[in-house]
């Protein structure tokens, strides 16, 4: 009886849409969707002209709804086959873009530009997504106010657990990266004194097969610690709910401790109001109704409020058709953009440091950031951390080791060795990331 009943609620919750209105929901799914005229531009101008300047931000721009595409197709495909599979696929194609570009690079030997995109994206996520998060979602906190002008809140709260999971493999992802550059910086200062045959160009890439394989085994272990053992923690609902209650206890046992001591069964009007406050922010929260699965989120542009509308979700198999489709599109742009890249290096005076650092991170990213950004809005800070710490985590812990070892298979010299500088400013990142999520989950 009591599985009919579950079944029923699930039947009345998601709804299949039919062919046509299928398509409708994909074209009016998002507003970036009027960025789609760049992808046949930017084929055109591929093949009519050789500047390459206005290829690269013909299929520049061409990427960024691809993108977002890419990731409404792997959410619709994830609500049909299962919560365990869903999350394997939000997995496996949440970063995709960024996947796909950097392949297209490695194949041409722009190394560089692949080292720079995968450590972009990493800081991009963890300080401009993150940061602008917590600006915007403070300031639309202060201007929720009262009759009289007063804010309601000081503080954005959020569920730190799934957060500080991400954030601990975010650590160790960046110790595989000092490791090389500890031991070219060691051998370096060996060789300078001894006359040795020693490459270290080849012990670095060995050190980087090895720790990639490491690091592809701890995702997994990642993954089946997210998606199968320890899933409600990464359950919005359920992870709030039990920070409530954690919460509650906590507060209980400090003001009976605090009672013992002064003698006094009263507490502070200042400390019931904060403690109000805390919980009616939190059971808030609770009745969002989203869910964290890998990278944190399912990410949705039109976010509603209102939990008593029935999801609505398009087909199966124009999901399917719909997520291949949009890949292999996005490959051949992917392949003009690179192409150009030599071009636009020569022509604009720019390196390939910036071009990987600073532009193919804003590519495959762009909608996701502005997403992130307005859920911080709307104080659902569980989602706007979960994309910008989580995906920053697969990108580490996934995408770069896996790039490693294609670049091992491919006969490319793909290492884990980044430039001094780079290292230092990834690990102050991470080192600054962590602080920020372990902040008994306030944020004022």
């Amino acid at each position: 009886m009591t599985d009919t009943m579950t079944d029923s609620s699930e039947n009345v919750q998601n709804t299949k849409l039919p062919l046509m209105q299928s398509i409708k929901r994909i074209i009016t799914f998002s507003k970036f969707n009027i960025f789609l005229v760049f992808v046949p531009i930017g084929y055109i101008v591929k093949f009519v002209t050789k500047n390459d300047t206005l290829i690269f931000f013909m299929n520049f721009a061409a990427i960024i709804p691809l993108a977002r595409l890419l990731g409404f197709a792997t959410e619709e495909l994830a609500e049909s086959v299962g919560e365990t599979l869903g999350g394997l696929l939000n997995a496996t194609f949440g970063n995709a873009v960024e996947l796909i570009i950097a392949i297209v690079a490695l194949a041409n030997g722009q190394i560089r530009v692949v080292q720079a995109s995968m450590l972009g994206s990493v800081l991009s996520n963890i300080l401009l997504v993150l940061g602008s998060c917590f600006l915007a979602g403070g300031i639309a906190v202060l201007r929720d106010t009262d009759e009289n002008g007063i804010p309601k809140n000081l503080e954005q709260t959020f569920s730190s657990t799934a957060a500080q999971a991400s954030s601990s493999l975010m650590t160790l992802s960046c110790i595989t990266l000092i490791l090389p550059a500890a031991f070219a910086l060691a051998v370096n200062s060996t060789t300078n004194g001894n006359n040795t045959n020693v490459d270290p160009s080849t012990k670095i890439l060995d050190i980087s097969y090895g720790t990639s394989i490491v690091l592809l085994i701890v995702y997994i272990l990642y993954l089946v610690f997210q998606l199968k053992t320890h899933k409600t923690l990464f359950n919005e609902k359920e992870g709030d709910k039990k920070d409530v209650d954690d919460n509650q206890s906590n507060k209980q046992n400090t003001n009976q401790s605090d009672d013992e001591q002064r003698g006094d069964s009263e507490q502070r009007p200042d400390d019931i109001r904060s403690d109000q406050n805390l919980l009616d922010r939190r059971e808030n929260r609770e009745r969002e109704g989203e869910h964290n699965i890998e990278r944190g989120v399912k990410i949705k542009d039109d976010i509603d409020d209102e939990p008593d509308e029935p999801e609505q979700h398009i087909n199966v198999m124009i999901a399917l058709i719909l997520l291949i489709v949009t890949t292999v599109i996005t490959a051949f742009s992917a392949e003009f953009l690179v192409d150009s890249i030599e071009g636009i290096v020569k022509t604009l005076g720019i390196s390939e440091t910036f071009v990987g650092l600073i532009l193919l991170p804003i590519v495959g990213n762009a909608a996701e950031h502005v997403t992130s950004i307005t859920v911080a809005i709307k104080d659902k800070m569980n989602l706007a951390i979960g994309v910008a710490v989580g995906s920053s985590t697969q990108i580490a812990l996934f995408i770069t080791p896996l790039l490693v070892i294609l670049g091992w298979i491919l006969n490319k010299p793909m290492s884990l060795y980044f430039m001094p500088f780079e290292t230092v400013c990834l690990f102050i990142a991470v080192l600054l990331t962590n602080y920020l999520v372990q902040m008994e989950d306030q944020i004022g």
